[in-house]
């Protein structure tokens, strides 16, 4: 994992699996996003539940959506680590959105694709199709190498697609992980 505040980006589904391991394996403060309305409530208090602070977005097409990223840039600067879904919070799924390139960008701060994966789970039956675990689950993250966007780096759909590129890297190997018998119950790179 890597060490300081970082933006750990990763796709909508695994956003349980993530915040689970992320606040067992570290107390380093951490904030991430979270929707309007009833999605929202349950996600903030899954992210308070893990010790973790949320960031409020504004309804789609409503609202300040920069108040949102500010809050993030503030956080940085106090040493948060920062999480963010990067097709959410309504997808579509696996669409690369480019707030948090944006947000790398600003703050210097390294971009971190981060991949989930869980054993025995199963998908959710919705629009991002999300990961959830079962009890006693094998878990694994997995960390790329921290990415820098230089201020004056083109967020382009080249960035994008080799970011979304990276992000399914990452998550394939969390898979492996969980698929190969191992000794412990978890496992984290």
């Amino acid at each position: 994992m890597p060490q300081g505040s970082f933006i750990g980006v990763h796709w909508h589904s695994a956003n349980l699996a993530i915040m689970g391991v992320h606040a067992e394996r570290d107390a380093h403060p951490y904030r991430a996003f979270v929707p309007p309305g009833i999605l929202g409530n349950v996600m903030r208090g899954c992210l308070e539940g893990y010790g973790m602070e949320a960031v409020p977005l504004p309804k789609d097409g409503a609202g300040n959506a920069v108040a949102g990223m500010k809050e993030m840039a503030r956080a940085l600067k106090d040493g948060y680590t920062t999480g963010i879904a990067v097709d959410g919070p309504h997808g579509p799924a696996r669409v690369l959105r480019p707030g948090a390139l944006w947000l790398a960008r600003l703050t210097g701060r390294p971009l971190v694709v981060v991949g989930a994966a869980a054993w025995p789970s199963f998908r959710a039956p919705w629009w991002d199709r999300h990961l959830i675990p079962m009890p006693h689950s094998r878990m694994a993250l997995v960390y790329g190498e921290p990415i820098i966007i230089g201020r004056d780096t083109d967020i382009d759909h080249d960035l994008c697609a080799r970011i979304a590129e990276s992000l399914g890297d990452v998550e394939d190997r969390a898979w492996q992980l969980v698929r190969r018998p191992s000794a412990g119950g978890s496992a984290a790179q």
